[in-house]
């Protein structure tokens, strides 16, 4: 992995495997209950004097493939979203089809705890040591090795803006986009309004001390197994099996993850017969998985997964979905 090109497939899971993989990270999708379609409607002032936007917004979870099928693009193995929405790179959120949904952006980093747990079912069945493994986590997410990249807020019950920060600098920062990134959270059900909000990425305290986050300091001072250096592909390694995370109940038995609605998928994970790789780069919204081709089949066809096989030579970049380039 160290001596391919940095980015390239086999630079995130290794050569030698008999099939690969690429396993799409779910979206989801809303639209108003009442119209059943955002076309005409003013997004800026639609939740004005709305109390329950839970109510107001039917949503979805929904895949790659769907979202190709609103706005007419085609699905395939090395498809970019914001190509298959019709945006730009990083400007994917709240794109909305010609059949009314609008669709929210993708997970770049973290393969959610229900799709990990489906695939870890299967992955499960196709190793001889599924009680022993081995799980990397990337050391940069925010409040794990110190408290840099969280904060705590809680909802007001009456109009689910925060009644207050533990933080005020961090309020500060926060300007007026919070309202839209509020109302997002609550729409998409990441969320339940009203309650307290802990772990929010994005409004860092001040103290970035090791051992201010999650970690025990021992942990966050420690060393790292690194990757392709100068990268900042730095992972601190857990002893962890695949069946760990066979069942949605897994963050609460991480020891990285303290707010299950926060839970931060394994960067890396591997049994220790190496009969498979499941790896998720940082900047990717898809996990990469090398195995048996038994493997990549049963996963393709595992209810709730959205899953292609892919040749080792793909260009992931978001300069690679060749087939849905803006004319």
């Amino acid at each position: 992995m160290e001596t391919e090109t940095f980015g390239s497939i086999l630079s995130i899971v290794p050569r030698g495997y008999e099939m690969y993989a690429r396993v799409f990270h779910p979206v989801e999708r809303d639209r108003p209950r009442d119209t059943k379609t955002w076309q005409g409607i003013d997004e800026a002032t639609f939740f004005t004097g709305v109390r329950d936007i839970a109510e107001s917004l039917e949503t979805e979870r929904t895949t790659w493939a769907e979202a190709a099928t609103s706005f007419g693009t085609i699905m395939h193995a090395e498809a970019q979203y914001a190509r298959l929405v019709r945006r730009d790179y990083g400007n994917a959120d709240g794109a909305i089809s010609a059949d009314g949904w609008r669709y929210g952006s993708t997970s770049e980093g973290n393969l959610d705890g229900v799709s990990l747990a489906a695939a870890s079912e299967v992955l499960a069945r196709h190793t001889a040591t599924p009680n022993a493994g081995i799980a990397a986590v990337w050391d940069g997410w925010g409040g794990l090795v110190s408290s840099v990249g969280v904060e705590h807020f809680a909802f007001d019950s009456s109009d689910g803006m925060p009644a207050r920060y533990t933080d005020d600098a961090a309020a500060g920062n926060a300007d007026l986009s919070l309202r839209k990134r509020i109302a997002l959270v609550v729409q998409r059900r990441i969320a339940g309004a009203r309650l307290k909000i802990e772990a929010f990425p994005g409004l860092a305290r001040n103290n970035a001390e090791p051992g201010s986050g999650l970690l025990p300091r021992e942990v966050a001072a420690g060393p790292r197994f690194d990757l392709h250096g100068g990268t900042g592909r730095n992972y601190i390694l857990f002893e962890a099996a695949v069946n760990d995370f066979a069942a949605t109940t897994w963050p609460g038995r991480a020891p990285w993850v303290d707010n299950a609605m926060w839970a931060q998928s394994p960067s890396i994970l591997w049994p220790d017969d190496h009969a498979w790789v499941l790896a998720t780069e940082i900047d990717f919204d898809s996990t990469l998985v090398a195995g048996t081709a038994a493997l990549i089949r049963e996963l393709m066809h595992t209810p709730g997964l959205e899953v292609l096989p892919i040749r080792t030579g793909a260009d992931l970049t978001c300069d690679g979905d060749v087939l849905n380039r803006p004319e």
